[in-house]
Protein backbone atom coordinates (compact mmCIF):
# COMPACT_ATOMS: atom_id res chain seq x y z
CA UNK A 1 0.00 0.00 0.00
CA UNK A 2 1.53 3.51 -1.09
CA UNK A 3 1.08 6.07 1.34
CA UNK A 4 -0.18 8.98 -0.11
CA UNK A 5 0.27 12.34 1.42
CA UNK A 6 -1.46 14.30 -1.39
CA UNK A 7 -4.63 13.58 -0.63
CA UNK A 8 -4.64 16.24 1.80
CA UNK A 9 -5.19 19.61 0.30
CA UNK A 10 -2.27 21.63 1.19
CA UNK A 11 -3.16 24.93 -0.98
CA UNK A 12 -2.38 27.96 1.25
CA UNK A 13 -5.75 29.31 2.96
CA UNK A 14 -5.06 32.68 1.57
CA UNK A 15 -4.73 31.71 -1.88
CA UNK A 16 -8.31 29.69 -1.91
CA UNK A 17 -9.74 33.00 -0.54
CA UNK A 18 -8.54 34.75 -3.59
CA UNK A 19 -8.93 32.26 -6.00
CA UNK A 20 -13.17 32.22 -4.82
CA UNK A 21 -13.24 36.12 -4.44
CA UNK A 22 -11.80 36.12 -8.22
CA UNK A 23 -14.27 33.90 -9.73
CA UNK A 24 -17.41 33.24 -7.05
CA UNK A 25 -17.00 30.24 -4.02
CA UNK A 26 -18.90 27.61 -5.97
CA UNK A 27 -16.13 27.66 -8.55
CA UNK A 28 -13.22 26.25 -6.28
CA UNK A 29 -12.81 22.91 -5.10
CA UNK A 30 -10.65 21.83 -2.07
CA UNK A 31 -12.41 18.77 -1.57
CA UNK A 32 -10.02 15.03 -1.46
CA UNK A 33 -13.01 13.36 -3.52
CA UNK A 34 -13.20 16.17 -6.42
CA UNK A 35 -9.98 16.60 -6.79
CA UNK A 36 -8.68 12.74 -7.32
CA UNK A 37 -11.44 13.15 -10.26
CA UNK A 38 -8.86 14.96 -11.85
CA UNK A 39 -5.70 13.06 -11.21
CA UNK A 40 -5.57 10.87 -14.25
CA UNK A 41 -6.63 11.52 -17.88
CA UNK A 42 -7.94 8.80 -20.50
CA UNK A 43 -5.81 5.92 -18.67
CA UNK A 44 -6.50 5.21 -14.96
CA UNK A 45 -3.12 4.91 -13.06
CA UNK A 46 -2.38 2.91 -10.21
CA UNK A 47 -1.35 4.89 -7.10
CA UNK A 48 2.06 4.01 -7.32
CA UNK A 49 2.28 6.57 -9.70
CA UNK A 50 1.91 9.40 -6.97
CA UNK A 51 5.41 7.93 -5.43
CA UNK A 52 7.03 9.95 -8.76
CA UNK A 53 4.44 12.49 -9.44
CA UNK A 54 1.89 14.69 -7.57
CA UNK A 55 -0.35 14.16 -10.15
CA UNK A 56 -3.39 15.10 -7.31
CA UNK A 57 -3.98 18.90 -7.79
CA UNK A 58 -4.06 21.46 -4.63
CA UNK A 59 -7.21 23.44 -6.03
CA UNK A 60 -9.62 23.02 -8.54
CA UNK A 61 -11.18 26.01 -10.68
CA UNK A 62 -13.92 26.10 -12.92
CA UNK A 63 -13.77 29.25 -14.75
CA UNK A 64 -17.08 31.04 -16.62
CA UNK A 65 -15.07 33.50 -19.11
CA UNK A 66 -11.60 34.73 -20.31
CA UNK A 67 -11.32 37.57 -17.48
CA UNK A 68 -11.87 34.40 -14.61
CA UNK A 69 -9.09 32.61 -16.18
CA UNK A 70 -7.09 35.78 -16.02
CA UNK A 71 -7.88 36.56 -12.13
CA UNK A 72 -6.80 32.78 -11.92
CA UNK A 73 -3.06 32.89 -13.67
CA UNK A 74 -2.51 36.36 -11.64
CA UNK A 75 -3.14 34.70 -8.46
CA UNK A 76 -1.02 31.68 -9.19
CA UNK A 77 1.49 33.87 -10.51
CA UNK A 78 1.98 35.94 -7.65
CA UNK A 79 2.66 33.37 -5.70
CA UNK A 80 4.30 30.99 -7.96
CA UNK A 81 1.87 27.99 -8.13
CA UNK A 82 1.91 25.61 -10.90
CA UNK A 83 -1.20 25.79 -13.48
CA UNK A 84 -2.61 22.61 -15.40
CA UNK A 85 -5.27 23.44 -18.06
CA UNK A 86 -7.69 20.60 -18.85
CA UNK A 87 -10.34 19.80 -20.62
CA UNK A 88 -11.74 16.46 -21.08
CA UNK A 89 -8.71 14.56 -21.05
CA UNK A 90 -9.78 12.03 -23.40
CA UNK A 91 -5.52 12.00 -23.92
CA UNK A 92 -3.70 9.21 -21.87
CA UNK A 93 -0.22 10.60 -22.16
CA UNK A 94 -1.05 12.28 -18.95
CA UNK A 95 -0.65 15.84 -20.50
CA UNK A 96 -3.81 17.06 -18.95
CA UNK A 97 -3.14 16.17 -15.22
CA UNK A 98 -0.77 17.88 -12.64
CA UNK A 99 3.14 16.74 -12.27
CA UNK A 100 3.13 19.05 -8.92
CA UNK A 101 -0.20 19.56 -7.76
CA UNK A 102 -0.85 23.40 -8.28
CA UNK A 103 -4.32 24.69 -9.73
CA UNK A 104 -5.70 22.71 -12.17
CA UNK A 105 -8.20 24.70 -14.47
CA UNK A 106 -11.43 22.94 -15.77
CA UNK A 107 -12.33 24.50 -18.72
CA UNK A 108 -14.90 21.99 -20.27
CA UNK A 109 -17.86 22.18 -17.47
CA UNK A 110 -18.54 26.13 -17.55
CA UNK A 111 -16.32 27.22 -20.45
CA UNK A 112 -18.43 25.29 -23.05
CA UNK A 113 -20.59 28.09 -25.11
CA UNK A 114 -20.85 28.65 -28.66
CA UNK A 115 -20.47 32.21 -29.11
CA UNK A 116 -20.81 33.45 -32.63
CA UNK A 117 -21.60 31.08 -35.96
CA UNK A 118 -20.39 33.73 -38.65
CA UNK A 119 -22.37 32.74 -42.21
CA UNK A 120 -20.81 35.95 -44.04
CA UNK A 121 -17.20 35.33 -43.19
CA UNK A 122 -16.97 31.45 -42.25
CA UNK A 123 -16.14 31.17 -38.93
CA UNK A 124 -17.36 30.04 -35.42
CA UNK A 125 -16.03 31.09 -32.41
CA UNK A 126 -16.76 29.08 -29.14
CA UNK A 127 -15.06 29.16 -25.84
CA UNK A 128 -12.30 26.53 -25.26
CA UNK A 129 -14.43 24.07 -23.63
CA UNK A 130 -16.86 23.28 -25.80
CA UNK A 131 -16.90 19.87 -27.46
CA UNK A 132 -15.78 19.61 -31.08
CA UNK A 133 -19.41 17.35 -31.73
CA UNK A 134 -21.25 20.84 -30.35
CA UNK A 135 -19.43 22.89 -32.49
CA UNK A 136 -19.54 20.73 -35.79
CA UNK A 137 -23.16 19.99 -35.26
CA UNK A 138 -23.89 23.59 -34.59
CA UNK A 139 -22.18 24.60 -37.76
CA UNK A 140 -24.25 21.87 -39.53
CA UNK A 141 -27.10 22.92 -39.13
CA UNK A 142 -26.60 26.56 -40.14
CA UNK A 143 -25.20 24.75 -43.49
CA UNK A 144 -21.15 24.72 -42.68
CA UNK A 145 -18.88 22.16 -42.23
CA UNK A 146 -16.55 22.19 -39.65
CA UNK A 147 -13.68 20.21 -42.01
CA UNK A 148 -12.02 17.99 -38.79
CA UNK A 149 -12.01 16.80 -35.52
CA UNK A 150 -10.97 14.21 -33.64
CA UNK A 151 -11.88 10.06 -32.87
CA UNK A 152 -12.98 11.01 -29.31
CA UNK A 153 -14.79 14.31 -30.77
CA UNK A 154 -18.05 13.93 -28.64
CA UNK A 155 -16.52 15.01 -25.26
CA UNK A 156 -12.78 16.41 -26.81
CA UNK A 157 -12.47 19.96 -26.25
CA UNK A 158 -11.74 22.74 -28.78
CA UNK A 159 -8.37 23.87 -26.89
CA UNK A 160 -7.37 20.14 -25.98
CA UNK A 161 -7.19 18.63 -29.60
CA UNK A 162 -5.30 21.88 -30.57
CA UNK A 163 -2.98 22.00 -27.88
CA UNK A 164 -1.94 18.29 -28.74
CA UNK A 165 -1.79 19.50 -32.31
CA UNK A 166 -4.26 16.63 -33.25
CA UNK A 167 -4.81 14.34 -36.50
CA UNK A 168 -7.97 13.24 -36.37
CA UNK A 169 -11.19 12.59 -39.16
CA UNK A 170 -11.49 15.07 -41.55
CA UNK A 171 -7.61 15.43 -41.58
CA UNK A 172 -6.73 13.84 -44.94
CA UNK A 173 -9.44 16.48 -46.87
CA UNK A 174 -8.93 19.45 -44.69
CA UNK A 175 -5.52 19.04 -42.23
CA UNK A 176 -5.20 18.83 -38.41
CA UNK A 177 -6.51 21.19 -35.54
CA UNK A 178 -3.70 23.66 -36.74
CA UNK A 179 -4.94 23.99 -40.31
CA UNK A 180 -8.37 25.33 -39.11
CA UNK A 181 -7.24 28.03 -36.63
CA UNK A 182 -8.19 31.87 -37.40
CA UNK A 183 -7.71 33.42 -34.18
CA UNK A 184 -7.90 32.67 -30.18
CA UNK A 185 -7.75 34.15 -27.31
CA UNK A 186 -4.94 33.17 -24.76
CA UNK A 187 -4.26 33.74 -20.92
CA UNK A 188 -0.29 34.14 -20.90
CA UNK A 189 1.87 33.47 -18.12
CA UNK A 190 1.68 37.04 -17.26
CA UNK A 191 -2.03 36.95 -16.93
CA UNK A 192 -2.29 39.30 -20.20
CA UNK A 193 -4.58 38.28 -22.72
CA UNK A 194 -3.98 37.82 -26.15
CA UNK A 195 -5.03 37.25 -29.39
CA UNK A 196 -3.08 34.85 -32.20
CA UNK A 197 -4.76 35.47 -34.89
CA UNK A 198 -7.39 37.02 -37.18
CA UNK A 199 -11.14 35.95 -36.76
CA UNK A 200 -11.87 37.08 -40.56
CA UNK A 201 -8.92 36.33 -42.26
CA UNK A 202 -5.83 34.36 -42.66
CA UNK A 203 -3.12 34.99 -40.87
CA UNK A 204 -0.13 34.97 -44.05
CA UNK A 205 2.35 37.53 -43.95
CA UNK A 206 5.35 38.18 -41.60
CA UNK A 207 5.73 37.78 -38.18
CA UNK A 208 5.87 34.68 -36.23
CA UNK A 209 2.53 32.95 -36.07
CA UNK A 210 1.38 32.90 -32.71
CA UNK A 211 -1.69 30.88 -33.75
CA UNK A 212 1.22 27.95 -34.83
CA UNK A 213 3.13 28.80 -31.46
CA UNK A 214 0.06 27.42 -29.57
CA UNK A 215 -0.35 24.68 -31.21
CA UNK A 216 1.25 21.68 -29.82
CA UNK A 217 2.22 23.16 -26.61
CA UNK A 218 -0.29 21.06 -24.42
CA UNK A 219 -1.15 24.28 -22.06
CA UNK A 220 3.27 24.90 -21.44
CA UNK A 221 2.53 28.78 -22.86
CA UNK A 222 -0.57 30.07 -21.60
CA UNK A 223 -4.79 28.80 -21.15
CA UNK A 224 -6.84 29.10 -24.62
CA UNK A 225 -10.19 30.05 -23.49
CA UNK A 226 -11.73 30.97 -26.86
CA UNK A 227 -10.87 29.75 -30.34
CA UNK A 228 -11.98 31.00 -33.91
CA UNK A 229 -12.61 28.05 -36.90
CA UNK A 230 -12.76 29.06 -40.69
CA UNK A 231 -15.95 26.75 -41.77
CA UNK A 232 -16.27 25.08 -45.60
CA UNK A 233 -19.72 25.46 -47.22
CA UNK A 234 -21.95 22.64 -46.16
CA UNK A 235 -22.08 19.48 -48.44
CA UNK A 236 -24.94 18.80 -51.03
CA UNK A 237 -23.86 14.88 -50.40
CA UNK A 238 -21.83 12.90 -47.28
CA UNK A 239 -21.91 9.43 -47.91
CA UNK A 240 -19.54 6.73 -46.17
CA UNK A 241 -18.20 3.76 -48.02
CA UNK A 242 -16.90 0.09 -45.82
CA UNK A 243 -14.54 -2.59 -47.84
CA UNK A 244 -13.66 -6.17 -46.21
CA UNK A 245 -9.66 -7.03 -47.10
CA UNK A 246 -8.43 -9.79 -46.55
CA UNK A 247 -5.95 -8.27 -43.83
CA UNK A 248 -4.70 -4.81 -42.94
CA UNK A 249 -1.34 -5.16 -44.32
CA UNK A 250 -2.98 -5.97 -47.61
CA UNK A 251 -4.37 -2.44 -48.11
CA UNK A 252 -0.74 -0.79 -48.08
CA UNK A 253 -0.31 -1.10 -52.23
CA UNK A 254 -4.59 0.40 -52.76
CA UNK A 255 -3.75 3.02 -50.13
CA UNK A 256 -1.27 4.04 -52.14
CA UNK A 257 -2.35 3.79 -55.33
CA UNK A 258 -5.87 5.95 -54.08
CA UNK A 259 -3.62 8.66 -52.32
CA UNK A 260 -1.63 9.14 -55.65
CA UNK A 261 -4.91 9.82 -57.77
CA UNK A 262 -6.80 13.24 -57.31
CA UNK A 263 -9.97 11.34 -55.32
CA UNK A 264 -9.65 13.12 -52.06
CA UNK A 265 -11.95 11.36 -49.64
CA UNK A 266 -12.86 13.30 -46.00
CA UNK A 267 -11.61 10.35 -44.48
CA UNK A 268 -9.86 7.14 -44.75
CA UNK A 269 -9.62 4.98 -41.87
CA UNK A 270 -9.02 1.38 -40.93
CA UNK A 271 -9.58 -1.25 -38.56
CA UNK A 272 -8.14 -5.10 -38.20
CA UNK A 273 -10.21 -8.04 -37.37
CA UNK A 274 -9.02 -7.91 -33.38
CA UNK A 275 -11.26 -4.22 -33.04
CA UNK A 276 -14.11 -5.79 -33.97
CA UNK A 277 -13.76 -9.07 -31.65
CA UNK A 278 -12.54 -7.08 -28.78
CA UNK A 279 -16.34 -5.54 -29.32
CA UNK A 280 -18.56 -8.44 -29.93
CA UNK A 281 -16.49 -10.26 -26.52
CA UNK A 282 -17.99 -6.66 -24.65
CA UNK A 283 -21.81 -7.42 -26.16
CA UNK A 284 -21.22 -4.70 -28.50
CA UNK A 285 -22.84 -4.98 -32.26
CA UNK A 286 -19.19 -5.48 -34.49
CA UNK A 287 -19.27 -6.97 -37.88
CA UNK A 288 -16.93 -10.26 -38.30
CA UNK A 289 -14.27 -9.10 -40.43
CA UNK A 290 -10.93 -9.80 -41.19
CA UNK A 291 -10.30 -5.80 -41.49
CA UNK A 292 -11.79 -2.83 -43.01
CA UNK A 293 -11.86 0.17 -44.87
CA UNK A 294 -14.13 2.97 -44.32
CA UNK A 295 -14.09 6.49 -46.14
CA UNK A 296 -16.14 9.49 -46.10
CA UNK A 297 -17.36 11.38 -49.21
CA UNK A 298 -18.56 14.75 -48.94
CA UNK A 299 -19.42 17.62 -51.84
CA UNK A 300 -21.75 17.60 -54.80
CA UNK A 301 -23.80 14.46 -55.53
CA UNK A 302 -21.94 14.23 -58.58
CA UNK A 303 -18.74 14.48 -57.36
CA UNK A 304 -19.42 11.98 -54.84
CA UNK A 305 -20.99 9.83 -57.47
CA UNK A 306 -17.33 9.73 -59.39
CA UNK A 307 -15.64 9.51 -56.67
CA UNK A 308 -17.83 5.95 -55.34
CA UNK A 309 -17.19 4.78 -58.95
CA UNK A 310 -13.12 5.29 -59.34
CA UNK A 311 -12.60 3.74 -55.48
CA UNK A 312 -15.15 0.87 -56.46
CA UNK A 313 -13.11 0.22 -59.45
CA UNK A 314 -9.75 0.38 -57.25
CA UNK A 315 -10.36 -1.72 -54.30
CA UNK A 316 -12.89 -4.28 -55.42
CA UNK A 317 -12.18 -4.88 -59.28
CA UNK A 318 -8.41 -4.22 -58.99
CA UNK A 319 -7.44 -5.43 -55.38
CA UNK A 320 -10.07 -8.13 -54.94
CA UNK A 321 -12.11 -6.42 -51.86
CA UNK A 322 -15.49 -6.69 -50.42
CA UNK A 323 -17.72 -3.50 -50.88
CA UNK A 324 -20.06 -3.81 -47.77
CA UNK A 325 -23.83 -2.32 -47.74
CA UNK A 326 -24.55 1.46 -47.49
CA UNK A 327 -26.08 0.62 -44.18
CA UNK A 328 -23.55 -0.83 -42.76
CA UNK A 329 -21.33 1.48 -43.46
CA UNK A 330 -22.95 4.16 -42.30
CA UNK A 331 -23.13 2.18 -39.31
CA UNK A 332 -19.33 2.00 -39.05
CA UNK A 333 -19.78 5.90 -39.97
CA UNK A 334 -21.88 6.83 -37.10
CA UNK A 335 -19.52 4.50 -34.53
CA UNK A 336 -16.43 6.01 -35.79
CA UNK A 337 -15.21 7.08 -32.92
CA UNK A 338 -13.38 4.12 -31.84
CA UNK A 339 -11.96 5.20 -28.50
CA UNK A 340 -15.64 5.10 -26.82
CA UNK A 341 -16.64 1.85 -28.42
CA UNK A 342 -13.79 0.17 -26.57
CA UNK A 343 -13.90 1.98 -23.35
CA UNK A 344 -17.47 0.69 -22.78
CA UNK A 345 -15.98 -2.49 -21.87
CA UNK A 346 -14.77 -0.85 -18.66
CA UNK A 347 -11.09 -1.41 -18.22
CA UNK A 348 -8.24 0.59 -18.52
CA UNK A 349 -7.54 1.42 -22.16
CA UNK A 350 -4.36 3.08 -23.70
CA UNK A 351 -3.58 4.18 -27.43
CA UNK A 352 -0.46 4.00 -29.35
CA UNK A 353 -0.13 6.76 -31.64
CA UNK A 354 2.45 7.29 -33.88
CA UNK A 355 2.48 8.51 -38.01
CA UNK A 356 4.79 6.76 -40.64
CA UNK A 357 5.26 7.23 -44.59
CA UNK A 358 2.35 5.39 -46.11
CA UNK A 359 4.94 3.47 -48.48
CA UNK A 360 6.07 1.86 -45.36
CA UNK A 361 2.19 0.55 -44.37
CA UNK A 362 2.36 -3.30 -45.02
CA UNK A 363 5.88 -3.91 -43.69
CA UNK A 364 5.44 -1.61 -40.71
CA UNK A 365 1.53 -3.45 -40.03
CA UNK A 366 3.05 -6.89 -39.72
CA UNK A 367 5.58 -5.24 -37.46
CA UNK A 368 2.87 -3.52 -35.13
CA UNK A 369 1.45 -6.59 -34.94
CA UNK A 370 4.46 -8.68 -34.00
CA UNK A 371 5.16 -6.20 -31.35
CA UNK A 372 1.64 -6.16 -29.65
CA UNK A 373 2.02 -10.13 -29.59
CA UNK A 374 5.50 -10.22 -28.29
CA UNK A 375 4.47 -8.12 -24.95
CA UNK A 376 0.84 -9.81 -24.87
CA UNK A 377 -1.46 -6.64 -25.42
CA UNK A 378 -4.50 -7.69 -26.01
CA UNK A 379 -6.39 -4.80 -27.85
CA UNK A 380 -6.85 -3.61 -31.30
CA UNK A 381 -5.42 -1.80 -34.51
CA UNK A 382 -7.16 1.07 -35.89
CA UNK A 383 -5.71 4.17 -37.65
CA UNK A 384 -6.41 6.69 -40.22
CA UNK A 385 -4.75 8.61 -43.38
CA UNK A 386 -3.45 12.19 -42.19
CA UNK A 387 -2.73 13.31 -45.78
CA UNK A 388 -1.25 11.78 -49.03
CA UNK A 389 1.93 10.46 -47.71
CA UNK A 390 1.38 10.22 -43.51
CA UNK A 391 -0.66 6.79 -42.19
CA UNK A 392 -1.23 7.63 -38.44
CA UNK A 393 -1.70 4.04 -36.46
CA UNK A 394 -3.15 4.07 -33.29
CA UNK A 395 -3.20 0.27 -31.88
CA UNK A 396 -4.82 0.39 -28.16
CA UNK A 397 -4.22 -2.41 -25.51
CA UNK A 398 -6.58 -3.28 -22.52
CA UNK A 399 -5.06 -3.78 -19.01
CA UNK A 400 -6.20 -4.07 -15.03
CA UNK A 401 -5.51 -0.63 -13.44
CA UNK A 402 -5.91 -2.18 -9.96
CA UNK A 403 -2.69 -3.97 -10.93
CA UNK A 404 0.57 -2.61 -9.85
CA UNK A 405 2.35 -4.11 -12.81
CA UNK A 406 -0.24 -2.69 -15.46
CA UNK A 407 2.34 0.40 -15.61
CA UNK A 408 4.45 -1.86 -17.91
CA UNK A 409 1.91 -1.87 -20.59
CA UNK A 410 3.40 1.46 -21.03
CA UNK A 411 7.06 0.11 -22.18
CA UNK A 412 5.00 -0.80 -25.23
CA UNK A 413 4.25 2.70 -26.43
CA UNK A 414 7.77 3.54 -26.30
CA UNK A 415 8.97 0.37 -28.19
CA UNK A 416 5.71 1.26 -30.64
CA UNK A 417 7.64 4.71 -30.97
CA UNK A 418 10.99 3.56 -31.51
CA UNK A 419 9.95 1.29 -34.18
CA UNK A 420 8.17 4.76 -36.57
CA UNK A 421 11.38 6.27 -36.10
CA UNK A 422 13.05 3.48 -38.06
CA UNK A 423 10.39 4.61 -40.98
CA UNK A 424 11.52 7.86 -40.67
CA UNK A 425 8.31 8.55 -38.72
CA UNK A 426 7.56 9.37 -34.85
CA UNK A 427 5.10 9.38 -31.85
CA UNK A 428 2.36 11.97 -31.71
CA UNK A 429 2.41 13.47 -28.36
CA UNK A 430 4.85 14.17 -24.92
CA UNK A 431 2.84 14.18 -21.92
CA UNK A 432 4.42 13.84 -18.66
CA UNK A 433 5.20 10.39 -19.39
CA UNK A 434 6.77 10.84 -22.61
CA UNK A 435 8.02 14.33 -22.16
CA UNK A 436 12.23 12.77 -21.91
CA UNK A 437 11.63 11.66 -25.60
CA UNK A 438 11.58 15.28 -27.17
CA UNK A 439 14.99 15.82 -27.28
CA UNK A 440 15.57 12.27 -29.59
CA UNK A 441 12.32 13.32 -31.72
CA UNK A 442 12.87 16.45 -32.64
CA UNK A 443 16.36 16.92 -32.06
CA UNK A 444 18.33 20.01 -31.38
CA UNK A 445 14.96 22.14 -31.68
CA UNK A 446 14.26 20.42 -28.51
CA UNK A 447 16.84 23.43 -26.91
CA UNK A 448 14.87 26.39 -28.66
CA UNK A 449 11.61 24.74 -27.48
CA UNK A 450 12.82 25.06 -24.47
CA UNK A 451 14.27 28.49 -24.64
CA UNK A 452 11.11 29.79 -25.77
CA UNK A 453 9.30 28.02 -22.80
CA UNK A 454 11.98 30.21 -20.58
CA UNK A 455 10.79 33.24 -21.71
CA UNK A 456 7.23 33.27 -22.82
CA UNK A 457 6.79 31.44 -18.57
CA UNK A 458 10.00 32.55 -16.84
CA UNK A 459 8.64 30.94 -13.26
CA UNK A 460 7.46 27.95 -15.13
CA UNK A 461 4.03 28.02 -13.77
CA UNK A 462 2.26 26.57 -17.01
CA UNK A 463 2.08 23.03 -16.93
CA UNK A 464 5.30 22.20 -15.91
CA UNK A 465 6.80 18.16 -16.01
CA UNK A 466 5.17 17.73 -19.33
CA UNK A 467 6.01 18.24 -23.10
CA UNK A 468 10.13 19.59 -22.40
CA UNK A 469 11.29 17.01 -19.91
CA UNK A 470 9.92 14.43 -17.58
CA UNK A 471 10.85 16.16 -13.98
CA UNK A 472 9.11 13.84 -10.78
CA UNK A 473 8.11 15.42 -7.45
CA UNK A 474 11.27 15.01 -6.18
CA UNK A 475 12.50 17.76 -9.05
CA UNK A 476 14.52 15.11 -10.60
CA UNK A 477 14.60 15.77 -14.44
CA UNK A 478 14.69 12.10 -16.05
CA UNK A 479 16.93 12.31 -18.80
CA UNK A 480 16.79 10.18 -22.38
CA UNK A 481 18.75 7.63 -21.41
CA UNK A 482 17.39 7.17 -17.78
CA UNK A 483 13.85 7.08 -19.75
CA UNK A 484 15.17 4.53 -22.06
CA UNK A 485 16.37 2.48 -19.59
CA UNK A 486 13.68 2.72 -17.53
CA UNK A 487 11.20 1.46 -20.36
CA UNK A 488 13.49 -1.33 -21.15
CA UNK A 489 13.01 -2.93 -17.57
CA UNK A 490 9.60 -2.35 -17.99
CA UNK A 491 9.34 -4.44 -21.42
CA UNK A 492 11.47 -6.63 -19.75
CA UNK A 493 8.90 -7.14 -16.87
CA UNK A 494 5.78 -6.97 -19.22
CA UNK A 495 6.79 -9.88 -21.23
CA UNK A 496 7.90 -11.96 -18.14
CA UNK A 497 4.53 -11.42 -16.49
CA UNK A 498 1.71 -13.92 -17.97
CA UNK A 499 -0.51 -13.15 -20.82
CA UNK A 500 -4.07 -12.26 -19.37
CA UNK A 501 -7.43 -12.73 -20.72
CA UNK A 502 -8.39 -8.87 -19.17
CA UNK A 503 -10.92 -8.63 -21.95
CA UNK A 504 -12.90 -12.24 -21.41
CA UNK A 505 -12.73 -11.89 -17.78
CA UNK A 506 -14.47 -8.35 -18.16
CA UNK A 507 -17.01 -9.84 -20.83
CA UNK A 508 -17.70 -12.80 -18.31
CA UNK A 509 -18.43 -10.32 -15.63
CA UNK A 510 -20.90 -9.01 -18.10
CA UNK A 511 -22.95 -12.14 -18.82
CA UNK A 512 -23.22 -12.77 -15.02
CA UNK A 513 -24.43 -9.54 -14.38
CA UNK A 514 -26.56 -9.45 -17.31
CA UNK A 515 -28.05 -12.97 -16.04
CA UNK A 516 -28.76 -11.64 -12.62
CA UNK A 517 -30.92 -8.74 -13.91
CA UNK A 518 -32.88 -10.86 -16.14
CA UNK A 519 -33.72 -13.29 -13.61
CA UNK A 520 -34.69 -10.42 -11.34
CA UNK A 521 -36.86 -9.38 -14.03
CA UNK A 522 -38.85 -12.31 -14.35
CA UNK A 523 -39.29 -12.46 -10.43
Amino acid sequence: MVAVEDSIQKVPASVVKKLEAAIGKENVKISKFERLLYSHDLAPLPKEVQLGFKNIPDVVVKPCSTEHVQKIVKIAADVGMPITPRGSATWGLGGAMPAFGGILIDLSGSMNKIIKIDKDNLCVTAQAGATWKEVYEACLKQGLLLGAYPSSFPSATLAGWISTAGIGIGGYKYGSAGHELRNMKVVMPDATIIETGFDKVCDNGSGYNLNWLMVGAEGTLGVITEVTFKLEPGPEVMRALAYELQSVEAMGAPLMELCRSRIVPLHIQFYDGAHFEMLRKAGKHAPEVTSLLTLELEGDEAMVNYEEEAIDALLVEKYGAKKLSPEYAEHEWEERCYEFRAREMGLGHIPGEVVVPLKDFSEFTRKTLDLMDEFKMQGGMTGMLADRNTVMFMPYYFFDPSNPLSITSFAFNKKFADLSMEYGGRSLGFGMFFASTLKPIRGEGAKYMKKIKDAVDPKNIMNPGTLLATVTRQNITIPPQLFNMGMSLMATAKKMIPREDVVGEKAREYEVERAKKEAHERH
